[in-house]
């Protein structure tokens, strides 16, 4: 699986297709978030807490990445956001990957 055993194929589908989604309404947030100090810190609040359920379920690979995601992802006041395309790309690539894993899952 992606970094970690959850059981069955199917809850191993499930678990990546929950993910998913989640990395999607990520990947729409993070628009909101580069005009809006408070949304960016939201947004990096809940990367940081879909971080640690990944750790908290053994998914130590998918955690990597997005932890990845969150070393450049850092706010700033009163300033454009240098690394948002970078943020977002690395964002769409591991739901690109995740689309991959479920077909094969």
């Amino acid at each position: 699986m992606a970094g970690g055993s959850t059981g069955s194929s199917q809850d191993e589908r499930e678990f990546l297709l929950n993910l998913i989604k989640e990395l999607e309404d990520l990947y729409e947030r993070h628009d909101a978030a580069l005009c809006d100090i408070e949304e960016c810190r939201r947004f990096g609040g809940m990367l940081a807490r879909l971080l640690e359920r990944l750790e908290d379920a053994g998914q130590y690979r998918l955690a990597d990445r997005v932890m990845d995601i969150l070393s450049i992802c850092s706010p700033k006041i009163a300033s454009h956001c240098e690394s948002a395309e970078r943020t977002k790309s690395m964002i769409r690539s591991l739901i690109e990957r995740l689309r991959h894993e479920t077909e094969t899952a």
